[in-house]
């Protein structure tokens, strides 16, 4: 496993980390916890380092879940990144980033953690106003000031809220979407990040798991899987963006899986990939992006050139 510095925050993190919302449940089908545990197992084993959770994934079940793992193991310590702003606890999730939610969720995932301190914590997806606004990051500077947290993060949706948060210099890593079917992030927020020294996460490298080429239009997704909303038009264009990928790899006879991982890695801003998995076999098929890697600038140029010159892949049909 290859590692790679997360900003300015001295942290060395493997290039492939560990994406834990599929393991708490709800959301990518029916999971189960001795096969999340052994996926998180062959991640350790293959080197991973970085896992990134939330304390409203599976309402606690996936820091539950990561908090066993680490204590039954005796291995060298791990980067530790959770995020809170959906407030679970009574009712339906709705957005909270007033201080005293973030505090209250601090102090629950430090609990289900078992830990006492957490390396990242980051607030989950908060509007371009509550960025500006800055004051969700002065809880949270409080909060390590403090030592209940050592880093500061924000995961974004939008290309303006990347930027907002990059303007607060108080935020050490922004976790935003990137993959071979959106590349919106690489033309201005990864210099922007790399010039100020922020580390950058890349979430959803998979397209939430469209990249394994397994899911056609037709296909039809579990009722406890989130990809059961998506509408029928945006199937059919992503899978319409899919074979033009596979086309464009078809000389590289390789696993679509490690060639769209193997891309997000190629960009000198991104610090860790977190593609989820919810089996050993599934772990093993992401880390070989970092462990036997055969992408050259060529494909990726290739790659970049076919989102640019392809209409559909800049069509936004179900804008976030």
């Amino acid at each position: 496993m290859k590692y790679r510095s997360l900003g300015k925050t001295g942290l060395r993190v493997s290039e492939i980390g560990f994406g834990c919302w599929p393991i708490g449940g709800g959301s990518y089908g029916p999971v189960c916890d001795e096969n999340s545990l052994d996926a998180l197992e062959a991640a350790r084993d293959s080197g991973v380092n970085f896992f990134d959770t939330a304390d409203v994934y599976g309402e606690g079940h996936a820091e539950e879940l990561l908090g066993s793992f680490l204590k039954d193991t005796s291995r060298d310590p791990v980067v530790i990144a959770t995020k809170a702003g959906w407030n679970f606890y009574h009712g339906a999730p709705q957005k909270d980033f007033s201080p005293d939610y973030l505090r209250f969720a601090c102090e629950k995932s430090l609990k289900r953690l078992g830990v006492g301190t957490l390396d990242l914590f980051q607030l989950h997806n908060p509007s371009l106003e509550t960025i500006r606004r800055k004051e969700a990051v002065t809880v949270l500077e409080a909060m390590r000031k403090e030592g209940k947290i050592r880093f500061i993060g924000i995961s974004v949706h939008t290309e303006a809220e990347a930027f907002a948060a990059l303007q607060d210099a108080r935020v050490h890593a922004i976790q935003v979407i990137f993959n071979l079917l959106d590349q919106r992030m690489a033309e201005r927020i990864f210099p922007e990040a790399k010039k100020k020294h922020v580390g950058v996460i890349v979430r959803e490298p998979l397209a939430s798991g469209l990249l394994s080429g397994n899911y056609s239009p037709s296909y039809e997704f579990p009722k406890d899987d989130h990809r059961r909303r998506w509408l029928p038009p945006k199937r059919e264009s992503d899978w319409k963006k899919i074979q033009c990928v596979q086309k464009a790899l078809k000389s590289k006879k390789m696993p679509l899986v490690q060639a769209a991982l193997e891309f997000t890695l190629a960009f000198e801003a991104v610090s860790t990939v977190i593609p989820g998995a919810k089996t050993r076999a599934q772990v093993l098929e992401n880390t070989a992006a970092s462990l036997n890697p055969s992408f050259v600038r060529e494909d990726v140029s290739r790659l970049e050139m076919l989102y640019r010159r392809e209409e559909i892949f800049r069509k936004e049909l179900n804008p976030r």
